[in-house]
């Protein structure tokens, strides 16, 4: 179904509910709740991926937080959902909060430690675990830790990061970027020392200089103007000007824009009498007056040096020195003391952020480093869980690579994401041809289970840095439907990410759209009360409305959330989709070119238990003739699927689930 479609199908759903305005489900076949589970009954191990300031806000502020959680842990239950991945959670430089500030604290706007103890609490007692995003490969550019490396030479923060006057010829002297190529757009010029600036108020006349550095001023809304400082020769700076009104400045140099100067947010507001220290490649900065001021800036001249950060200017890249050594750091000490924290608080393992960067850059690394680090980080994590809990610690890992180059990996963490998977499954979906999938997937497996026996296979669809399942998927409804069928019930740990239950679409940055539209806020019932406050507007209005709600979606057994619900269930409760093992079938497999749509593998239990699990990712009815299996116990199905005998018809993207 094309998108626009889809919208005319969800409208007329919204006309049903604007009918009935009670938040619950309608009574009557057309309406459902969602599955309750027993005490332990959730053994499918499905991880929710959820965005923290986006997902469900508690306090009316539009942004999402802790107390919001919290009080749609019902909802994330009745998913069958085990565990919850929260977005990062610390003090961030973005709203993303991939530019932690501090790791031993939680960001405000998200509650306080009593209310991500809370919900931490609360999700236990529905079996639910909770995992933190954790940010190994950089910090935030307004880490302290960051701005002491840059302002004294002699800190002992220097060591957490890659700093250098000359990175192309130095930077082999980071023994953790042995085997790491140079690349000059890793590296950022930026001023060592701390450059500030001060607004006095002044009888003195009017002066302008002739240095290497100006100021570039403006009123809003008005063409600006350059304003040469006086060099005053020990490396501080200064001008004597009028100013009326609010006046925008920016510090750089006069020959250009190499070293831009400005405030530590997109708009910092300067007072008279009070130092600020300057942001390289800073926001704008605004001083409102009525008279004549002294404009003094210092350590603009002491050093200009460069610091390694794969993703920007604004992460700059943590140093874990030599690798194999690499627990003895500080650093490691620090961020391992951070983490003791949160496991003392109860957490119950980490999502690591973009690993196969942690030892080199964005094109360049070095992965068997990287493996050595990642497993003397798990160890030293699962130490402090194994104090207080007699099972391990759960750490899945970021390997954004083909299949065969995650595998390595599973030397250091016990799981990582499956990337292949998705990549495999929207060219099945988009080309209706599903004989070769079973084999693909069972590869790649077989290729994590020679490094580690006991790999853990997180799949999933899409996550919060890639293109909508929906937008690949042209919003064809039938065939995210039978996505969510594959991905439970395929060997592995499937994730399922913030909104995909509900077939948002969006384009994320690399497909020309950007990453706030694939992350957009959960509609429950009303859109005005979705936690949108955090992505300054950048989100797709067309999804933020009440007839695409949670609340709506549940009032039709057709909608897409009900697909989720019903092949959550089976994945929980038939014991060999929860943890069996993937296996080809005899006929329908990769060798029979005349059923090229059909997927088909069986998946089997450590009990013994079996099932069989077919899916018609065509476009026509097909019959299957199946005389060696059992074809009257169904456990879950998808589409339209007919038993006759010992032949199966499924229709056009359609899925069934045998138990054996």
């Amino acid at each position: 179904m094309k998108k626009s479609a889809y919208i005319l199908l969800i409208a007329a759903l919204g006309l049903f509910a604007a009918c009935n305005p009670d938040p619950q489900p309608a009574p009557g076949p057309q309406g459902f709740d969602l599955p309750s589970y027993a005490q332990g009954e959730k053994k499918g191990n499905i991880t929710y991926q959820l965005l923290i300031y986006s997902f469900a806000d508690s306090d009316g502020d539009r942004i999402g937080d802790f107390k919001g959680i919290e009080q749609r842990l019902d909802y994330l239950d009745g998913l069958g959902v085990s565990a919850i991945w929260l977005s990062p959670a610390h003090p961030a430089d973005a709203y993303h909060g991939y530019g932690v500030t501090d790791y031993t604290a939680l960001n405000p706007k998200y509650g306080t430690e009593q209310d991500f103890k809370d919900l931490i609490d609360a999700a236990h007692a529905k079996g639910i675990k909770i995992y933190m995003d954790y940010v190994l490969n950089h910090s935030g550019k307004g880490h302290p830790w960051f701005k002491e490396a840059l302002a004294d030479e002699s800190s002992p923060y220097r060591d957490y990061y890659f700093i250098s006057s000359n990175p192309a010829s130095e930077y082999r002297k980071f023994l953790m970027l042995s085997g790491y190529s140079y690349s000059a757009s890793d590296w950022h010029s930026t001023v060592s020392g701390a450059p500030r600036i001060t607004i006095t108020s002044t009888t003195d006349a009017p002066v302008e200089g002739s240095g290497p550095w100006n100021l570039w001023t403006w009123a809003p809304g008005k063409d600006g103007r350059e304003v040469k400082l006086v060099d005053k020769g020990d490396g501080s700076f200064y001008a004597v000007m009028e100013i009326s009104g609010k006046t925008g400045l920016l510090v750089r140099k006069t020959s250009g824009w190499d070293f831009k100067f400005g405030g530590n947010g997109e708009q910092t507001t300067l007072s008279a009498g009070t130092p600020f220290e300057l942001v390289s490649n800073g926001g704008d900065m605004f001083f409102e007056g009525s008279g004549r001021y002294k404009i003094e800036l210092t350590n603009l001249e002491t050093k200009t040096v460069s610091f390694m950060g794969a993703f920007g200017d604004w992460m700059p890249d943590l140093n874990y020195g030599d690798v194999t050594q690499a627990q003895n750091t500080q650093l490691f000490k620090d961020l391992a003391a951070s983490v003791d924290k949160w496991i003392g608080m109860g957490i119950d393992g980490l999502r690591l952020d973009a690993v196969k960067h942690l030892c080199g850059g964005m094109n360049s690394f070095n992965n068997g480093a990287n493996v050595t680090l990642l497993k003397k980080w798990y160890d030293r994590c699962n130490e402090t869980f194994r104090k207080t809990h007699d099972t391990d610690f759960y750490m899945v890992g970021e390997v954004w690579m083909d299949a065969g180059s995650v595998a390595p990996y599973y030397k250091g963490i016990p799981a990582c994401f499956e990337f292949d998977f998705w990549e495999r499954l929207k060219w099945v979906m988009s080309n209706g041809i599903g004989r070769y999938l079973a084999k693909d997937l069972i590869g790649y497996r077989n290729a994590y289970r020679t490094v580690n026996p006991n790999a853990i296979v997180a799949t999933k669809l899409t996550n919060h840095d890639e293109s909508r399942a929906a937008t690949i998927l042209n919003n064809d409804l039938a065939k995210l439907k039978q996505a969510a069928a594959v991905l439970l019930s395929a060997e592995g740990e499937p994730y399922i990410y913030q909104g995909e239950e509900l077939g948002y679409w969006g384009k994320d940055y690399d497909d020309g759209g950007s990453d706030e539209l694939v992350r957009t806020p959960i509609v429950w019932d009303k859109a005005s009360g979705a936690a949108t406050g955090d992505l300054d507007g950048k989100f797709d209005l067309s999804l933020v409305t009440n007839e695409i709600s949670v609340a709506s979606q549940m009032k039709d057994r057709e909608s897409l959330l009900y697909t989720y619900a019903q092949w959550t269930k089976a994945r929980n409760t038939v014991p060999a989709l929860a943890a069996g093992k993937m296996s080809a079938h005899s006929v329908y497999n990769d060798s029979n070119s005349s059923a090229n749509p059909i997927a088909a593998w069986y998946m089997t239990a450590s009990d013994g238990s079996k099932a069989l699990v077919l899916h018609n990712v065509g476009s026509a009815e097909t019959t299957l003739s199946l005389p060696d299996d059992k074809l009257s116990d169904q456990a879950v199905s998808l589409g339209t699927v007919k038993v006759s005998g010992s032949n199966v018809t499924l229709g056009a993207n359609s899925s069934v689930v045998f138990v054996q």
